[in-house]
């Protein structure tokens, strides 16, 4: 696969990519039943899902953005660096500057006005495996440090046999961190993070041939969360009216309690809790994690957004799969992200 084919893969998901680092407060306040206190655990499972899919496949944003990405030319600065500005979908402006120390930097400004830098280190190779480091900041003082190391068999332009890992930490502006791990093999991805207030996420994730840059909808992924002791189990699937995206999200949270819902494009959600299959509660959440949880016998519980999603949405770190990474399946192919005839290889 030449470069301009894997900026093309990398760009058909063009993507911003999201994740926070601590999971806490927050929660439903209500009848204190199994639904009452899964429900806040689900649906911040549900977000965890939500935010990895986005940084690592540009989920969200390839499902619901209208816009139609496009570069600028090039332009050749007085330093010997060529920058070229993207305009993602969704109106994200990102200005990606190679530097001729084979450095590589994205400066972004989001619709919002958010901002963030993204540093890329020198490309390290040793053989077929090369070693990139990553340096992100963003404008609320959220910072993101990883290292990202892909092993291509030898094989330049087969992605198919690459295997990558990412390891790193983010810290929140309150101090709070997350250390995550990603490792892509033979096609598949398996995610892991761990957060500083004791609570954990997986994700499995089978990937689609012929690259296994992006997964396979045809087979379901799992996950699972813990915080406090409370354990959600998850399967996600597509469906036969939403066959390219996750559409259907079964859980089950131990004790019996279990649950089945619906997700929109941008990973809200909506279905029910059971309780040892007699249904308790509808249970429906937005994509900031806003909850409306109504219990059968009558009940509402007063919510507020569950688990880590206000600090989701506000502290987050954000990249392009355009730069090779995090997206597992695009190797770091050791170009920046800028034309080819503008950015030799070194």
């Amino acid at each position: 696969m030449k470069l301009t084919s894997r900026l093309s893969l990398a760009l058909a998901v063009a993507c911003l990519v999201a994740v926070m680092a601590g999971c806490s407060g927050g929660g439903a306040r209500g009848p204190a039943t199994a639904g009452s206190y899964s429900a806040p655990a689900q649906v911040a499972a549900a977000l965890f899902v939500q935010q990895w899919s986005q940084i690592l496949w540009g989920m969200v944003t390839s499902q619901t953005s209208t816009g139609t990405p496009s570069f600028g030319p090039p332009v050749h600065n007085p330093d010997g660096s060529i920058s070229q500005t993207y305009t993602g979908p969704d109106g994200t402006v990102v200005v990606i500057t190679a530097f001729l120390d084979g450095t590589v930097t994205l400066d972004v400004t989001y619709p919002d006005g958010a901002t963030q830098t993204t540093r890329q280190g020198k490309p390290d190779r040793v053989g077929p495996i090369t070693t990139i480091t990553w340096e992100i900041t963003t404008s609320d003082g959220t910072t993101v440090n990883y290292t990202s190391v892909v092993d291509n068999g030898g094989t330049f332009n087969n992605m198919a046999d690459d295997i990558t890992d990412l390891e790193g930490t983010s810290t929140l502006p309150d101090s709070s961190t997350q250390q995550f791990t990603v490792h892509t093999a033979g096609g598949h991805t398996a995610v892991q993070s761990d957060q500083s207030d004791g609570s954990t996420f997986g994700m499995e994730v089978p990937l689609k041939g012929p690259d296994f840059a992006y997964p396979d909808l045809t087979q379901a992924a799992t996950s699972t969360y813990n915080l406090g002791g409370t354990d959600v189990q998850l399967s996600l699937e597509s469906s036969a009216d939403a066959p390219s995206r996750w559409a259907r999200m079964s859980s089950d949270l131990g004790g019996g309690t279990s649950g089945e819902f619906r997700l929109a494009p941008d990973f809200a959600g909506t279905g029910r809790l059971r309780q040892d299959e007699a249904l308790v509660a509808l249970l429906s959440w937005t994509r900031t994690g806003d909850m409306n949880l109504s219990f059968v016998a009558g009940d509402r519980a007063d919510t507020d957004p569950a688990g880590a999603s206000a600090d989701y949405l506000t502290h987050r770190w954000q990249t392009l799969t355009a730069l090779f990474a995090p997206a597992p399946g695009v190797a770091a192919a050791g170009y920046a992200p800028i034309l080819p005839a503008c950015a030799p290889r070194r």
